[in-house]
């Protein structure tokens, strides 16, 4: 299908098929100027059987991925354009989510775990206990501290409880794996990889080696033999051998944020980016310096762009729950679709420079345009709410996989707006915790004074504005949707030849929409400071235990049960024992116990 001069006025054509967290889609981009030329998009459905769980059916990501793929090839040909183009595949992902297999029928053995499921705090409380509470005991090597979205705790957890894998050809991986393997053949000779940015989110990489470490897999007693072939992020892998892009060379594979990194051509150290989407993630581009975060950032591998190019590195701060906190709101606590059923958010917070309407629109719309105002113009501060959205706990800069969230400020005033507005700050304060973090982390390098965002929110202008503000920052927002797209066909690009890296900067590269900061630093410190006073007691909230519950329980019960249980036990036994000694002396000098002298 690749074969020979390309045959439409679009030149060499580029696919590439993103496996994220809510959706599969695939895209064809021009080659020569990057532009989409047709994408199809379909949803994935996840599976929550218990509170805390998220799961995908597998065999539904793999038919999700086929179907993106042929609507794609279909669009090609009612456009007019020649599918043979095609000369280069490239595979997107999101990165935790873990899936194990049988590498004999094909099957998954269960489904898919997703990267925010939080079934193994049992498995991190265990390894917590086995290291003495050390959460960075296995960060020098991988990079990661314990936690419940990275992928080595959900493989222990799978190998834990999923019946029926003895005599099975287990295989593992992430869905980058689980498709590349799918699309050259699967159990009818499929290739079993990953690329080094999936790989370094599976605490099971040594950062240093980009190869697995025989200790990690000991430490987490999982067997090397079910783990992929770790690649670079752009080279052949091998070819899709199904479908409609039979023989197409897979030529490139990231994560997603370390795409996102590449498609915002972050690509020199200092250089960084924020992708704000379901949830939202910061990526430092630190070159081939590796550094060892003190403030709870992640060390990571950031792109490797050839088998023999140079590894980078970056640090990445990450914040769980970001869109998925406002789509939570609107389906759960059911906000009015019309915001104008219930009042306006500009009347409760902001001045009205451009109607409230206008406003909202841009709030509850993706695709709206208008430059809302600064939030510099805030009303009525003393009845601010304040949401923490800790739904699997807090990452970034805690790492307290217990905690949860809490909203903060409820009156019998408070309006469903002032609820939603509190998401959108929300996710501001969290972007400003991670730029905390990163200027204590790197004190030596330039003071960050500029970041470029990406991301389905970072198309919402009321949002961008109101980073800025909050975070004291200017924003740049490149004018596209699908930063770690574009940053995967660069990477398929530069493994076919059809891009360098220059032909990318001078041709591909979308114009900029810019923010800059509205609010005062005195006003924005203070703000600030009460989102910190939230956040403590959110993470206090892990200490309230099923121990602590049992003991309330008990005291209703019982009310001496404190006090009794507060006297030592030796202290107990010896006064007891005194107490007997003593009745028998009595008693032996003709007294008994309680008996009054003639």
């Amino acid at each position: 299908m690749n074969g020979g001069p390309s045959r439409s006025k679009f030149g060499s054509l580029l696919g590439v098929l993103y496996v994220g967290h809510t959706s599969c889609k695939f895209l064809i981009y021009a080659a020569k100027n990057a532009e989409v030329l047709t994408c199809h998009e379909e949803k994935l459905a996840a599976i929550s059987p218990q509170s805390g769980w998220v799961e995908f059916d597998p065999v539904q990501i793999w038919q999700s991925a086929r179907d993106c793929i042929n609507s794609g090839v279909q669009n090609l040909l009612l456009l007019d354009i020649d599918p043979r183009d095609i000369v280069g595949l490239g595979v997107c992902n999101q990165r935790e989510s873990s899936v194990l297999w049988d590498g004999d029928s094909g099957r998954p053995l269960c489904n898919a775990i997703g990267w925010c499921d939080t079934r193994t705090s049992g498995v991190v409380s265990e390894l917590l206990t086995k290291v003495k509470g050390k959460t960075n005991f296995l960060k020098a090597v991988c990079g990661l501290p314990f936690a419940n979205c990275f992928s080595a705790v959900k493989i222990r957890w799978m190998l834990d409880n999923v019946e029926g894998l003895e005599g099975k050809e287990l295989m593992f991986g992430t869905l980058d794996s689980w498709i590349i393997w799918n699309l050259t053949g699967g159990a009818d000779g499929g290739i079993h990889v990953t690329d080094v940015t999936n790989a370094s989110r599976t605490m099971l990489m040594n950062l240093a080696s980009l190869q697995w470490d025989p200790r990690l897999c000991n430490f987490f007693r999982i067997p090397a033999s079910i783990l992929p072939r770790i690649y670079s992020c752009a080279e052949v892998y091998g070819y899709v051998s199904v479908g409609s892009l039979a023989g197409i060379p897979i030529a490139s594979c990231l994560g997603d944020q370390q795409a996102a990194l590449l498609g915002q051509m972050c690509l020199q150290a200092g250089q960084l980016t924020c992708n704000l989407d379901e949830g939202s993630y910061l990526m430092f581009n630190t070159a081939q310096e590796i550094i060892d975060s003190d403030n709870g950032l992640l060390s990571t591998v950031a792109f490797k762009l050839g088998p023999n190019a140079q590894t980078f590195y970056a640090l990445e701060g990450a914040i769980p729950h970001s869109g998925s906190s406002i789509g939570w709101m609107y389906d759960n606590l059911q906000l009015p679709s019309d915001p104008n059923q219930n009042g306006s958010l500009t009347q409760s917070f902001l001045g009205d420079p451009g109607g409230p309407s206008a406003v909202l629109s841009t709030i509850c719309s993706m695709n709206s345009s208008f430059e809302g105002p600064t939030i510099s113009n805030f009303k009525n501060p003393n009845f601010e709410v304040i949401l923490v959205p800790a739904f699997s706990g807090y990452y970034t800069p805690y790492w307290r996989y217990k905690a949860r969230g809490m909203l903060f400020g409820l009156t019998l005033q408070t309006t469903a707006q002032q609820i939603l507005f509190s998401a959108y700050e929300a996710v501001c304060f969290q972007v400003r915790e991670l730029l905390e973090s990163l200027a204590r982390d790197c004190r030596m390098w330039p003071q960050v004074t500029k970041l470029v965002a990406g991301g389905d929110l970072s198309e919402r202008p009321f949002l961008m504005q109101m980073l800025a503000d909050l975070c004291g920052v200017s924003i740049e927002r490149p004018q596209t949707s699908t930063p770690a797209c574009l940053g995967t066909m660069l990477a398929a690009g530069l493994a076919t030849g059809m891009l360098s890296l220059e032909d990318f900067k001078a041709s591909c590269v979308p114009p900029i929409d810019y923010y800059q900061a509205a609010l005062n630093s005195s006003q924005r410190d203070m703000k600030f400071r009460k989102w910190k006073v939230a956040v403590d007691r959110c993470l206090n909230f892990e200490s309230v235990s099923e121990t602590d519950l049992s003991k309330f329980q008990q005291e209703a019960l019982d009310p001496d049960h404190t006090v009794r249980c507060s006297i030592p036990g030796s202290v107990y036994v010896i006064s007891s024992f005194a107490l007997v000694v003593l009745a028998q002396i009595l008693q032996q000098s003709g007294g008994g116990v309680g008996s009054l002298p003639k």
